[in-house]
């Protein structure tokens, strides 16, 4: 199923008959957002199940009042000039904050001067209990002017859009591709719900796919214009992001692709790894601003060769007692994420092992190294030219090991309780698996346990990954690393899990391919970890 966003954004000025004229709330541009000087209320309905868009000053029995008085340029959607007639301002005596002389930016170049009138209708997003909701409110914003050109005022809607979309750009074109049945069935409800107003909020322009079948997005973004796209969002789980980074990986114009087009999540599945590390969120309202607001971000994938196949993979690989409770437990997806939690807990206390032989190519092998590295790499530029050359393996899968590979003592992988290589830091709400993960320093982490390792001692370790200290316990061998192959000694009864999805539990190998795809980071950086 297609459908298209009307991009217009409901106003209230534009829709209603009423000849009355709507009050303009006197306001200055202050360093983060638009203080407003005058008393304020919106109402909303008491139960918060919906919100009318635009300047409320009348309330009903079924209705309650919310003071707003600054406005984060973050949360700013649009802004449009007002027409004056329409409009009376509230007069100048009823501020409650200093005249907006004394507001400049750092720099003190913008001036109050005469505080004449220019009205705007802005367009913001606000809490309501859990999630955002879009609203608008007409504001006198003071004149203001650059001292470097004094006979040109600025033009007061170009400088909001300016500072509400810093190092981005307002009304993205985006492709937005929904799993259905996401969301134990709910992925549809919650996109139309929280994320679709915000969208027609921001005069976005969106065309929506539903995906009718596993694998559905692949064929959809294999065949697409990309011209026609700055975004692909995913109203999903970590499904459809890896669908859809597979499919752009087999066209012929890959590079070109992965340069146009910033893959992101709008979180509505039962695994949000991607909008939980790049929004720093798993609610859909608030990733729907981050998509509309967050900056590109250039990132490395991981290649996965197995019989002879390359998949590529975004989040991670996992065997052992992690990867059991991610595919394993699949029939107990009507629990939502506490069906993993019961699979580690399972696979902890049964001390189940996945013997196998493992060859690595490490980037780092102490904590020491390991911190060095994190912190040498933390503020690397964001966006890279990505070309063809970036998709090349450097490690063929079907020769010997390479010299400079080592080989993992056989005594910790004969009784491989987990292991776990992962390129995002969160891989489930408040799971930071990976702390130091970094989108483009060219590694990815790797976590290894012994299934030997007491249960009073894992228990504690498992529990701990909410804060990331489990990296610091001695019982886990965790490094960054470049590539690896690993091998099982037996093949039944193991699983292996890339991306949340199910393969087969034979040899296979990985590589990092580094800044090989785009995303989008909230405030410029993977979500904050305790690192």
């Amino acid at each position: 199923m297609n459908s298209s966003i009307n991009s217009s954004k409901t106003s209230l000025l534009r829709e209603t008959s009423n000849t009355s004229k709507y009050k303009a709330l006197r306001a200055v541009l202050g360093d983060e957002g638009i203080i407003i000087k005058d008393q304020f209320q919106i109402s909303q309905d008491i139960d918060g199940s919906s919100s009318s868009l635009g300047c409320m000053y009348f309330l009903t029995g079924n209705e309650q009042s919310i003071n707003i008085q600054y406005i984060p340029y973050k949360r700013i959607l649009t802004v449009r000039d007002v027409d004056i007639s329409l409009t009376s301002s509230i007069s100048s005596s009823s501020n409650n904050l200093p005249s907006s002389s004394s507001q400049s930016n750092e720099t003190g170049i913008y001036k109050n001067l005469q505080n004449e009138e220019h009205l705007v209708e802005i367009v913001f997003v606000r809490e309501n209990k859990d999630h955002l909701i879009p609203t608008s409110i007409i504001l006198q914003i003071d004149t203001i002017l650059n001292n470097n050109s004094n006979n040109n005022k600025i033009d007061i809607v170009d400088k909001i859009y300016s500072l509400a979309y810093k190092n981005t750009k307002p009304k993205k074109s985006i492709l937005i591709l929904i799993n259905p049945n996401g969301g134990r069935g709910k992925g549809l409800d919650l996109f139309n719900s929280r994320s679709k107003p915000i969208f027609e909020a921001a005069e976005c322009k969106v065309e929506i796919k539903e995906t009718q079948y596993y694998k559905h997005a692949i064929e959809i973004v294999q065949n697409i214009d990309i011209n026609n796209y700055d975004i692909i969002a995913c109203a999903s789980g970590d499904g459809i992001p890896y669908e859809v980074l597979n499919g752009l990986y087999k066209r012929k114009d890959r590079a070109e692709a992965f340069n146009k087009l910033a893959i992101t999540q709008l979180p509505c599945g039962s695994g949000n790894a991607m909008s939980e590390s790049c929004h720093g969120t798993g609610e859909i309202s608030y990733a729907t601003l981050s998509t509309i607001k967050a900056v590109e971000a250039t990132i490395d994938l991981m290649a996965i060769t197995q019989h002879n196949e390359v998949t590529i993979s975004f989040l991670s690989q996992s065997i052992g007692v992690i990867a059991s409770a991610d595919v394993d437990t699949e029939h107990l997806a009507f629990l939502g994420p506490v069906r993993f939690d019961l699979g580690v807990a399972y696979g902890v206390f049964t001390r189940a092992k996945y013997p196998c032989d493992v060859y690595i190519k490490f980037a780092t092998k102490s904590k020491d190294e390991l911190r060095n590295h994190y912190h040498s790499n933390l503020n690397l530029p964001l966006v890279n030219q990505i070309k063809e050359e970036n998709f090349q393996l450097k490690y063929n899968a079907n020769t010997e090991i390479p010299s400079d590979w080592e080989q993992i003592d056989t005594d910790l992988t004969d009784n491989l309780g987990i292991f776990y290589t992962g390129k995002m830091p969160y891989v489930s709400k408040n799971t930071q698996f990976f702390p130091t993960a970094l989108p483009n320093d060219g590694t990815l982490d790797l976590v290894m346990m012994d299934s030997r390792t007491s249960i009073l001692k894992q228990v504690p370790i498992l529990l701990s990954v909410d804060k990331g200290s489990h990296i610091h316990a001695p019982e886990i061998h965790y490094s960054k690393i470049l590539a690896y192959r690993l091998i099982p000694k037996i093949k039944q009864n193991g699983s292996l899990s890339i991306d949340g999805e199910r393969y087969d539990y034979d040899e296979y190998q990985c590589e990092v391919l580094p800044n090989t795809a785009k995303i989008l980071l909230n405030d410029g950086s993977f979500a904050e970890t305790n690192f």
